[in-house]
């Protein structure tokens, strides 16, 4: 999987479906736009009529959030490291890696992004 070509969202929905351990037919811990309208799950599932219009948002926002990130990061041994200055502004680009070192991303300017993309890793994506 191109974790490169992937939008925050895109991300912050797997993460939040591995976490939440939802399948594409039930969505209780999310909450989606139809023509206006937000609907949000309750511990109940539902069938949106028209799939194709309809957006899925995550319930956690872990490529944005340091308190809906840090559990993930702490509980799966994500390691965080600044890895190099990219600008005169010192802006810093991130490295993240597993507790082991089996699944490893650098280059991105959101710490939080290089540690999401690792957790996908770690389950499953690369």
């Amino acid at each position: 999987m191109n974790y490169q070509e992937m939008t925050d969202d895109d991300i912050d929905l797997a993460v939040s479906e591995i976490v939440f351990g939802k399948t594409l037919g039930r969505r209780t811990n999310y909450t989606f736009d139809k023509a206006g309208f937000v609907f949000t799950g309750s511990g109940h599932s539902f069938t949106p009529l028209d799939n194709e219009n309809v957006v899925f948002t995550p319930k956690i926002k872990p490529t944005s959030s340091w308190a809906d990130a840090g559990p993930i990061i702490q509980e799966n041994g994500i390691n965080l490291m600044a890895s190099k200055v990219v600008d005169s502004a010192g802006l810093k680009e991130w490295e993240a890696m597993s507790y082991e070192g089996n699944c490893h991303h650098w280059g991105e300017l959101n710490p939080l992004r290089a540690a999401m993309i690792v957790f996908l890793m770690m389950k499953g994506g690369e």
